[in-house]
């Protein structure tokens, strides 16, 4: 007969608890542990069965975890009113040297082409010579060894470049094909993007996801909502650090009732050459006008489309000419004033922050100790391959954070009463 599946999941529970991951020590530790001999009822399973399990139920962690938060729920752990947005780089199973982009792709392949013509020239030299060789020059059939060597990486080399071309992606990686190339605190790592929702209250995750996106904008409208609708709430504040800057996804929060809280971001090529910034310009909504820092009024022009948002340019070009601060503004001919049509929902944002600064003041004391964490359960990185295999992984290590958690704050007793209520709740009638 097959395991319980509650036996594996409390198998690698505790082995993310305690650090201990791979299959092959968890099948150890289950013949030997006094504490799982006792948690497993002496079940012993096997290596290749304990990795079966986590491969093939990463969605039945997602929901695992759900769960358990809306236990969390029932003990009112949760407070659904501020809520803190973070993404940390976890390294995959895939060395740098085995990620390549187009442009390391053709380097490469220059080098090796290089090298493919020196063996080349050096098998033709000793097809020629007649007599004894020196010792250390190679034979002419270790160089032809060598020579098919280079062919066959040459060969895997433009089959990787015709996959870039192919599937419209800017790099691949050989072990992991998922991850991707990422910054991260100043070093390079190849691994995945794990986002994260905490709520404010007692720190516990709300929700998780992993992303091979290099970045960390976009992400904002997505894991927010998926956050309320974990919670079942209407409204809540969420406060995330300048990387989510994305005016869409600000826009989409506040239709769905969340307010959001961002740091301000230099964004302009004048801000950062510490010229006039945008918020040096005042804004006349009666009259659709800016009024620039020199007195002149800049009226809407024209709009262009960038990235699907709709743009109004606003300029004042013979005012620009003549002024006295233009060295100060722009060092083009005439400056220009870029209004998104939604520009209002922005306006809105710098209110709310202005008028509660100390919620984003909070943002690092909420979740950022929760990805310390996070990769101390995750000592190394993920030991498993692929997208669908790392949200497994993400799902318990989350899982048993929050266990952590939750342990911590109502105590072992309470706890166990509510595990058990919860499971009477969700047994069928």
């Amino acid at each position: 007969p097959a395991y319980p599946p509650a036996t594996l999941l409390k198998l690698y529970l505790y082995g993310y608890l305690h650090q201990v991951r791979s299959s092959r020590r968890l099948e150890a530790e289950a013949g030997r542990n006094l504490e799982l001999l006792w948690l497993l009822q002496k079940l012993t399973p096997d290596f290749k069965t304990i990795a079966d399990f986590r491969k093939n139920n990463a969605a039945a962690f997602t929901a695992v975890l759900r769960q358990f938060n809306q236990l969390c729920r029932q003990e009112q752990l949760f407070g659904g009113q501020l809520l803190a947005i973070d993404g940390t780089k976890v390294k995959a199973v895939n060395a740098a040297d085995q990620n390549w982009t187009a442009t390391k792709l053709e380097k490469q392949s220059v080098r090796l082409e290089a090298r493919l013509q020196e063996y080349l020239a050096a098998l033709d030299q000793a097809d020629r010579e007649e007599g004894p060789r020196p010792v250390a020059a190679p034979t002419a059939a270790q160089l032809q060894e060598k020579i098919t060597r280079l062919r066959a990486r040459q060969q895997e080399v433009q089959a990787s470049l015709a996959t870039i071309q192919r599937e419209g992606v800017s790099e691949i990686s050989a072990t992991d094909p998922d991850s991707r190339a990422m910054r991260t605190k100043g070093r390079h790592v190849v691994g995945y993007n794990v986002q994260g929702v905490a709520d404010a209250k007692h720190h516990l995750l709300v929700t998780t996801d992993v992303t091979h996106a290099a970045s960390d904008q976009g992400q904002l409208a997505p894991q927010a909502q998926a956050a309320q609708a974990a919670l079942e709430i209407e409204q809540a504040d969420v406060v995330a650090d300048g990387g989510y800057v994305k005016s869409q996804d600000i826009k989409d929060c506040q239709d769905a009732g969340l307010e959001v809280h961002l740091p301000a971001v230099q964004n302009s090529p004048s801000e950062r050459a510490g010229q006039y910034g945008k918020a040096d310009f005042g804004y006349e909504p009666e009259r659709d006008v800016y009024h620039c820092p020199g007195g002149a009024e800049l009226s809407r022009q024209r709009e262009l489309q960038d990235k699907g948002r709709t743009l109004h340019l606003y300029a004042h070009a013979r005012a620009c000419a003549s002024c006295a601060l233009k060295k100060r503004c722009t060092n083009a001919a005439h400056r220009t004033i870029s209004r998104w049509e939604h520009e209002e929902r922005l306006d809105r944002m710098a209110a709310v922050v202005a008028a509660a600064p100390e919620k984003l003041a909070r943002r690092k004391t909420i979740i950022e100790h929760c990805w310390g964490t996070l990769h101390w359960l995750l000592p190394g990185g993920f030991l498993v391959k692929g997208l669908k295999k790392v949200r497994a992984e993400v799902s318990l290590a989350t899982l048993a954070y929050n266990l952590k958690r939750a342990l911590a704050v109502l105590g072992l007793e309470k706890l166990l009463a509510g595990l058990a209520k919860r499971a009477a709740a969700v047994a069928p009638a």
